[in-house]
């Protein structure tokens, strides 16, 4: 099976089991759903799908050969994700932006994938608890291949890293006892640096909370006066997206004009603010080789772990209100 993707160029899966998962119904339901939540309604170049994200995520820990269980947890991790990923969280109040995880047992259980895990003697209760695999799911502000494959695909749509440092992140990454880690401390730095970035221009900017904040308000709007249910969060963008429209709710109307690329947010005081509320800044601190031993680059130098306090404190909360084009 041949995959044409944005970042990582062509993709030959060849494992029986990853081509049959692929296949399946709720995998091949990622294909329509947003990554980026609803801010492509405002940038329509901000087109990721959870399904390239999996395959991705999917590609990276093959790449370093990791048992296949692991590998089929990574590809499977976004399995569960609703229509619009996170903007259903601001929808029932999940702050921890993990609503969607709760369901994973209940998707595949009422899948196919059972007995394909089953016919490929792979263990459904191990691929179900992810802390089997530290490489797909460890804590901020270690690298994971979640973590490293949204941080890539983001940075490549937005233009911020092009595909040189994309390949130059790839080839100076290596791994040991489960844990990734840099010999170079030049390209550690960059990495650092530019996740950061990332995370200002793409997961805590103006535009990602100002249309979460609309589509969240009217799917509210919706699910109270029981035009969708919350099965509905399990259906695709298009799906959820038309119930909306077809309700022609006055108030759910109002809200869904105002997600085009003519409307514009700004950060604001708590004061003048339409959304405030608290964020969650991300941010890594690799590991390097260093004499020997691993060691964070924090370590090496302090002068970042300021720069990561800073970077918290600023984002932390934030506020952002529409502005007049």
């Amino acid at each position: 099976m041949l995959i044409n993707d944005r970042i990582y160029g062509e993709i030959l899966i060849s494992d029986p089991i990853i081509v049959d998962l692929v296949h399946t119904k709720p995998f091949q339901r990622l294909k329509h759903i947003s990554q980026d939540g609803a801010t492509h309604f405002l940038q329509p170049r901000r087109n990721v799908t959870r399904y390239e994200h999996c395959i991705g995520t999917w590609y990276l820990s093959n790449k370093f050969n990791r048992p296949i269980e692991e590998q089929v947890a990574s590809l499977l991790h976004d399995l569960p994700h609703t229509a619009f990923s996170h903007v259903i969280d601001f929808v029932v109040g999940n702050k921890n932006h993990e609503y969607h995880d709760q369901f994973i047992k209940d998707i595949i259980i009422k899948s196919e994938i059972p007995e394909i895990l089953n016919k490929h003697n792979i263990s459904l209760k191990k691929i179900l608890n992810k802390k089997n695999f530290p490489l797909l799911n460890n804590s901020l502000p270690d690298i994971s291949v979640d973590r490293w494959d949204y941080y890539m695909r983001d940075g490549y749509n937005g233009n911020l890293l092009p595909k040189e440092t994309i390949e130059l992140f790839i080839k100076s990454i290596y791994e040991i006892h489960e844990k990734f880690y840099f010999k170079d401390i030049k390209i550690a730095h960059l990495f650092t640096i530019m996740f950061v970035q990332c995370s200002i221009l793409f997961w805590l900017d103006p535009a990602s909370h100002g249309s979460a904040l609309i589509l969240s308000n009217a799917i509210k709007i919706a699910l109270n006066k029981n035009y969708i249910t919350e099965d509905d969060f399990f259906t695709t963008d298009n799906i959820l997206f038309k119930k909306l429209i077809d309700s022609n709710d006055p108030g759910i109307n109002i809200l869904l004009k105002r997600l085009n690329p003519t409307t514009k947010f700004i950060y604001a005081p708590k004061s003048d603010a339409e959304f405030y509320g608290s964020n969650k800044p991300r941010y890594i601190d690799p590991l390097i080789l260093h004499e020997n031993k691993l060691t964070k680059i924090s370590d090496l130098f302090p002068e970042l772990l300021e720069y990561f306090n800073n970077f918290k404190n600023q984002y932390k909360v934030l506020g952002v209100k529409e502005i007049s084009s």
